[in-house]
C-alpha cells in the first residue's frame, strides 16, 4: 500500500481590522491592541480614505472608528461606512460628558461605544466580544472595568480602586493613565506622551504638572501601580501583581 499523501496544514486566517483615526498615536496604540486581541490591522487616518479601503473586494471582520472633539463623524457618515463594510463597528468617542448621548447617537451604528480615551484591555475584551458573533451578551461591563493589578481601573468613572483606597481622576489625569496603561514598563520621553494623550494643544510643562498630580492620585498603590521616570529614559508606568505577605 502506498503512503498517503498528507495536506499541508492551511494556517488560520487572523480576524481583518480597520482602523481609523485622524490622531497618529491613538492609530498606533490601537493598531497594537488590535494584535493583543489577536487580529491584523490596516489603519486610516481619514474618512474619504476609509471608505476606499472598505470598497476594495477583501471583506474586513471589524471596524474600530476613533473620534476626538476635532474630528467627529456624523451618523450619515458613520452609516456610510457601516454600509460599505458590513461589518461590526467599535466607536470610540471622545465626547462630552453625556455618555448617554453619545450611546443614543451612534447605537444603531455602531456594536460597542467606548469612551476615548480608553483603557487598552477594555478595547480587547470588546474587539473579542463583537468578533464572536451576535450571540455575545453586552460588554459594558468589560470595557468600562477592568481589574489589572488586583486593582480596579473604571473608566466611566475615571477612578483607581483597590480594597483600601480609592483614585479619582480628572479627565486629562484619565488620558495620562490611559496612554500609559496602553504602554506599561516603556520608557516615553515627555513630547512623545503630550501629544498622543492630549492632542496638538498639548505642552511640556503640562505634562510635568498632570505627572505629578498623577503620582500623588497613584500614591495609595505604590509598588503596585506608580509612574516613574529615569534620567534620560523618560517616564513609564510600573504596574504589577501586589506582593503577598509571608505569614
Amino acid at each position: 500500500m502506498g503512503k498517503r499523501k498528507t495536506r499541508p496544514r492551511q494556517r488560520a486566517r487572523l480576524p481583518r481590522v480597520l482602523v481609523v483615526d485622524a490622531n497618529a498615536g491613538y492609530r498606533s496604540v490601537i493598531s497594537h491592541v488590535v494584535e493583543l486581541a489577536g487580529g491584523e490591522f490596516e489603519s486610516v487616518a481619514e474618512f474619504d480614505a476609509a471608505k476606499r479601503q472598505l470598497e476594495r473586494p477583501r471583506k474586513f471582520d471589524l471596524v474600530i472608528l476613533g473620534m476626538s472633539a476635532d474630528s467627529r463623524v456624523t451618523p450619515k457618515q458613520l452609516g456610510e461606512l457601516r454600509a460599505s463594510a458590513r461589518s461590526p463597528f467599535i466607536l470610540l468617542d471622545e465626547s462630552s460628558n453625556d455618555a448617554g448621548a453619545t450611546l443614543e447617537t451612534y447605537e444603531a451604528g455602531a456594536s460597542q461605544v467606548l469612551p476615548k480615551p480608553f483603557v487598552p484591555d477594555a478595547l480587547i475584551g470588546a474587539i473579542k466580544a463583537v468578533l464572536r458573533g451576535p450571540d455575545v451578551a453586552s460588554v459594558v461591563s468589560i470595557a468600562t472595568k477592568i481589574e489589572l493589578g488586583g486593582l480596579v481601573f473604571d473608566a466611566k468613572q475615571r477612578t483607581v480602586k483597590s480594597d483600601e483606597a480609592t483614585a479619582s481622576l480628572t479627565k486629562r489625569e484619565w488620558q495620562l493613565l490611559s496612554f500609559l496603561l496602553a504602554n506599561p514598563s516603556q520608557f516615553f520621553a515627555a513630547e512623545d506622551v503630550a501629544l498622543p494623550a492630549w492632542g496638538p494643544d498639548a505642552s511640556i510643562e503640562q505634562f510635568r504638572t498632570y505627572v505629578t498630580r498623577l503620582r500623588q492620585k497613584l500614591s495609595p498603590f505604590k509598588g503596585v501601580c506608580e509612574v516613574v521616570n529615569e534620567k534620560g529614559k523618560g517616564y513609564r508606568l510600573v504596574l504589577q501583581q501586589p506582593k503577598i505577605p509571608v505569614a
